[in-house]
């Protein structure tokens, strides 16, 4: 699963593998076995006849995955949009049949999904674990070019993504620049390692100097930044926590998933040690970017405006958000705006 940042679990991080079993960037596509194509098979499969025609998404994801269930409509939109060009999308789930036969014609609401794509149930595991062997959670993706060389590999849903695959397309990727960067992904999973031994060693000396590490080499993950405030927190150097948050926004600023994590870090954080000033920027940079079209951003804004006594203001957010948002989570947006309805009666006095 996508990665979810909380305080409360700065003391415990979770060590992270750096086996390098999935394939890389830069390495050659592995086989891809089927037992059944559950929509429509596709022209051809990385590293056969024709393969050089195309450009492949290939997502492992499940039914029972919420968010590889909210990415669907992202991987359709792409789909659309790029099979001109040559772009093949294969969702492959290790379920049962059955499994996912029903999800195609009743998805999670009772109505069909709509995944125009190539979806496929694994042979037995085995293309699973060829290709997610050390990979430890879903929905993750990789993009093949046309030399059937594996160029990007991550969550399906960031915008890294999308960005990368017009690239390949374009014929403008640098293989070079990506392999660069998977590298620095790996340096800073194993300084998330070691953060996690100083974490429990309780040596914050040298966790605030790794968490210095990690944000130089990727200024744009809020983990980092969290453990550093943990560690001012601990040492009692509260007065330095400012700065950092300053810098931590900064740095954010321009990425709505940086923001969205410093949103997300923040309302989980309890009322005392929030920034709210910090928060309500972020949100509102974040709805700025995605032009008030990202329905969890807008979902995420109304509910901090709910936490600050704006409740018009969440009311009319939610609404927006509501409009926007999937099959998935309709249902869960409308909870969420009765909630805030029924908290603004209560506020005027109006009991429950």
């Amino acid at each position: 699963m996508f990665r979810r940042v909380t305080v409360s679990g700065i003391c415990c991080l979770i060590a992270t593998s750096v086996a390098v079993a999935a394939p890389q960037v830069g390495d050659k596509a592995p086989k891809i076995k089927v037992a059944k194509w559950m929509t429509t098979a596709p022209p051809a499969l990385p590293g056969e006849k024709d393969a050089d025609k195309h450009v492949y998404v290939v997502e492992f994801w499940a039914t029972w995955c919420g968010p590889c269930r909210k990415n669907i409509p992202h991987l359709a939109d792409l789909h659309r949009k790029y099979q001109k060009d040559g772009l093949i999308i294969i969702g492959v789930s290790n379920e049962d049949q059955p499994t996912i036969e029903k999800f195609l014609k009743k998805g999670a609401g009772g109505k069909a999904m709509d995944m125009p794509y190539h979806v496929a149930s694994d042979d037995d595991n085995a293309t699973n674990e060829v290709w997610m062997a050390d990979i430890p959670g879903i929905p993750h993706a990789f993009i093949v070019d046309k030399t059937n060389t594996v160029v990007w590999a991550g969550h399906p849903a960031l915008p890294d993504m999308t960005d990368a695959l017009d690239k390949v397309l374009a014929g403008k990727f640098d293989v070079q620049t990506a392999k660069n960067a998977a590298a620095t992904s790996k340096k800073f999973e194993e300084l998330m390692a070691q953060a996690n031994a100083a974490a429990q060693s309780q040596d914050n000396e040298k966790l605030a100097k790794i968490a210095d590490q990690m944000i130089a080499l990727k200024p744009q993950d809020i983990m980092p930044y969290l453990m550093k405030r943990h560690v001012l927190t601990e040492t009692k150097r509260e007065a330095e926590i400012p700065s950092l948050e300053t810098q931590m926004e900064a740095a954010m600023k321009d990425s709505v998933d940086g923001l969205r994590q410093i949103i997300e870090s923040q309302l989980e954080t309890e009322l005392g040690n929030r920034s709210p000033g910090m928060l309500y920027r972020s949100a509102r940079r974040a709805e700025e970017l995605t032009k008030g079209r990202d329905p969890d951003i807008l979902s995420l804004l109304g509910q901090l405006q709910c936490s600050m006594g704006m409740i018009d203001a969440a009311i009319a957010t939610q609404e927006r958000a509501l409009g926007l948002a999937t099959d998935v989570d309709r249902d869960a947006f409308k909870k969420v705006l009765k909630y805030y309805k029924e908290a603004k009666s209560l506020s005027a006095g109006n009991g429950p």
